[in-house]
């Protein structure tokens, strides 16, 4: 091997056990986080409660299971340059990307289904989990949390607050609801149906002020897509260069003891 490949070689492997070994401890840390929600806060937060697996601690496991997975075959793989962790890593990725890929085109082609579903299963979310008791759940939390941070109210406006299951009968909305200066107020703000004072409460629905959230961050959302991106596709080929080179050193090796034993015959 000359000595610039031999460089370039050295300069992969480090560049590639080093990038996984970060991920890998990335991974463990996230997967413990999520088991730390799980214990400590079952169903911490969740909009959707109906679909336990969409959960913050039920996704951060998936994630980092996933995360600490791959890259563990990839930074062991490098490290004793083992064929079988190599190829591994490369499947691994591959099937990430090619989900990625299903996903995303997908989410183009029925991006108004499930705008309309993800719509629904909010209000179902609230009309039947969201509740002011002593327990205070994972979505009681989140709605709360997102109507504070977002100065929204429902889903598309208030009116998805009114005659739900922890007030029957009552035109209520959470006390979340209330714009800051109305605030101090204990429990919830009482609306009656003949009395409708827009200044006590946000007018806009959530789900039209998170679009707006994430326009105006969307050049955020493409360059960590183009980071995950470029860093896939360095796996692949950095996988393959070391999955290579290990079989030629393998095959290298073979040959020389093979022609050894002939010679001494």
């Amino acid at each position: 091997m000359r000595k610039s490949q031999k460089r370039g070689y050295v300069c992969i492997r480090s560049l590639f056990g080093l990038l996984n070994g970060l991920f890998w401890i990335l991974g463990g840390g996230v997967v413990g986080i999520a088991i730390w929600l799980r214990i400590s806060y079952s169903g911490f937060v969740s909009l959707l409660p109906q679909h336990e697996l969409l959960s913050l601690d039920s996704v951060g496991l998936i994630i980092g299971a996933v995360l600490f997975v791959v890259a563990f075959c990839g930074f062991i793989g490098a490290w004793f340059m083992s064929p079988c962790l190599l190829i591994s890593y490369f499947i691994l990725i591959s099937i990430l990307c090619g989900a990625e890929l299903v996903c995303g085109i997908l989410g183009v082609l029925y991006r108004e289904i499930f705008s309309v579903s993800l719509q629904q299963e909010l209000i179902t979310g609230i009309q039947a989990h969201y509740n002011t008791s002593k327990e205070y759940t994972g979505i009681t939390f989140a709605w709360d949390h997102i109507q504070y941070q977002l100065s929204c109210c429902g889903v598309h406006h208030y009116e998805d607050w009114f005659n739900i299951s922890a007030w029957p009968g009552n035109f209520h909305v959470p006390h979340s609801c209330c714009i800051p200066s109305f605030q101090y107020m204990s429990g919830i703000c009482i609306i009656k149906m003949k009395v409708r004072r827009s200044s006590m409460w946000f007018p806009s629905g959530c789900y039209n002020k998170a679009q707006i959230w994430l326009k105006e961050r969307i050049h955020l959302v493409g360059i960590i897509g183009f980071v995950v991106g470029v860093v896939q596709i360095f796996g692949l080929i950095s996988s393959m260069i070391l999955f290579s080179f290990t079989r030629r050193r393998a095959g290298f090796k073979t040959y020389t003891a093979v022609k050894s034993q002939s010679f001494a015959k």
